[in-house]
């Protein structure tokens, strides 16, 4: 067919099916000149190569406000290359310079439709490169890390005999409990005061594993090669339900807490009833000598190698993590009269807490109250505790404003302590002339042993704790022991005297025995 002598037809009488919905905005009130000669060679660099020989009839009149959905013959051969994917929202500003006879003007808001056959070769390559003057939104290109197993410790033999051990000595591994939970904590930050608590309540339900630092599990493990945290994930492959808890105490209390600890033996190289007698000023100025160097840190950020909320959750005045499957919880020791409901809340059975050992029931009771009623904190320290990460981390404004304040007011001028250097000497030659090398396991309301004796006792305890009675038992093996057979042995006393005691039954019936008597005495005949 001559395409010379085809019918032009009406703009209003096209009709085509849909495919392509094509929308121009073009700018108000811009007349825009168009030229186009016909065969006009257009070629699009780089790796486009177009050729287009247009026949165009003149003085095409296009009326506004008419959809076109263009229908496209391509004749005779169409090579297509993978599918190219545009993303959305690109827009692209070509600027080029067309010719075309006669002038047409364009009002705005148009969207032609029309029926274009065109007889060409289409080259689609995978790739676009287009010139300048072109705006194109790139996203940005995203790296996927490979996820670290954290679980690839246990593929080193000698390390996995280790934690197989360690769980054997701390005997987790005979527990007919699925929960165990990990006390992993600071020292002194009131962490026996929880696990206490757990063990009184929960000795059926959980399994509790108090530890501080490495130095605690080489005595407690007799290991050196691991660390607490594979300890924690190597339980968790064993598809133990396990749960760490962190405690974090105010700064200035917790040093003091710390300083008493080994006091004599550490600091003083004495013992606790010789410093009882020292003079508390020789106390208070040692204490602020290594100020800077005591009671630092904080396990759940520095130490469990999780990621860490922005902030702590003051509302509701605990953090709960879940990383590995593991829960992580830290706790204020500020908000110790709530932990009973945040653990019950938690571990989902009724939990009371009950108090820590304190160092006003030590032997070295005495020159700590009196340290307490005379120490003065010197601004400078002052100061450098309010810029603590931790107490920032923890506290909000007004609970950092309160400490502040309630400090302020038992201060005192400036002091210096032990630079860096001085400190380090110090600590060498404390650390030579102190040779005690323990854990201590008398400090516990509950040591944990679950045999009958202790677990009768428990619930004793248990139910005095509940009620509000209070009390200073401790629930030590040897003595529940004692305490259980002493009282079995006085049950079965109190038996044997009431047997004793009991009036002799009536006779009934012949006294055989009596009779007999009777006849050989010559009574009866």
């Amino acid at each position: 067919m001559d395409e010379t002598n085809l019918p032009v037809p009406e703009v209003n009488e096209l009709t085509t099916e849909p495919p392509v919905e094509v929308e121009v905005k073009i700018e108000p009130q811009v007349e825009i000149e168009v030229k186009i000669e016909p065969q006009v060679e257009i070629i699009v660099e780089p790796q486009v190569e177009v050729e287009v020989e247009v026949e165009v009839e003149p003085e095409i009149i296009v009326e506004p406000e008419i959809i076109v959905e263009p229908e496209i013959i391509v004749e005779p051969e169409i090579i297509v290359e993978p599918e190219i994917i545009v993303e959305p929202q690109v827009e692209v500003k070509i600027e080029t310079e067309i010719i075309v006879e006669p002038e047409i003007i364009v009002e705005p808001e148009i969207i032609v439709e029309t029926e274009i056959i065109v007889e060409t070769e289409i080259i689609v390559e995978p790739e676009i490169i287009l010139e300048p003057q072109v705006e194109v939104k790139i996203e940005p290109e995203i790296i996927v890390e490979p996820v670290k197993n954290v679980f690839d410790f246990i593929k080193n033999p000698e390390k996995l005999k280790s934690l197989i051990r360690t769980n054997e000595l701390l005997k987790i591994n005979t527990s007919k409990h699925n929960r165990l939970v990990f006390v992993y904590s600071c020292p002194k930050v009131g962490s026996t005061s929880i696990v206490s608590s757990l063990r009184i309540f929960g000795s059926d339900k959980v399994d509790i594993i108090h530890i501080h630092n490495e130095d605690m599990l080489r005595v407690l493990g007799h290991t050196q090669d691991i660390t607490i945290n594979e300890l924690i994930l190597f339980n968790k492959y064993l598809r133990k339900n396990v749960y760490v808890i962190n405690i974090y105490r105010s700064p200035i209390e917790r040093k003091i807490s710390t300083f008493f600890e080994k006091i004599g033996t550490y600091h003083f190289n004495a013992s606790d009833e010789t410093i009882n007698k020292y003079d508390v000023n020789k106390v208070i100025k040692r204490f602020n000598d290594i100020f800077p160097y005591i009671g630092l840190g904080d396990h759940f950020m520095d130490k469990y190698d999780i990621k860490i909320p922005s902030s702590f959750e003051h509302n509701q005045k605990y953090l709960l993590v879940k990383e590995n499957d593991i829960t992580y919880i830290t706790l204020r020791l500020k908000d110790s009269t709530v932990w009973g409901n945040i653990l019950s809340d938690i571990f989902g059975f009724k939990i009371c807490t009950v108090k820590d050992y304190e160092s006003s029931n030590k032997p070295i009771k005495n020159i700590y109250m009196l340290f307490k009623s005379h120490y003065k904190i010197p601004t400078n320290l002052l100061d450098t505790v309010m810029n603590c990460k931790y107490l920032n981390y923890y506290y909000s404004s007004s609970e950092k404003n309160i400490y502040y304040n309630e400090w302020l007011s038992k201060s005192t001028d400036i002091r210096n302590s032990y630079t860096l250097d001085e400190y380090t000497i110090y600590e060498d030659i404390t650390n030579t002339n102190y040779n005690i090398d323990y854990v201590q396991s008398d400090h516990y309301m509950d040591e944990g042993c679950g045999c009958k004796a202790c677990n009768i006792k428990r619930i004793q305890l248990a139910s005095k704790i509940a009620k509000g009675i209070p009390t200073n038992e401790r629930i030590v093996h040897t003595e529940a022991k004692t305490e259980l057979i002493t009282r079995r042995v006085n049950q079965v006393n109190r038996i044997n005297n009431a047997i004793r005691n009991m009036p002799p039954r009536p006779t009934r019936g012949k006294d055989f025995k009596q009779s007999m008597h009777n006849v050989l005495i010559g009574k009866i005949k």
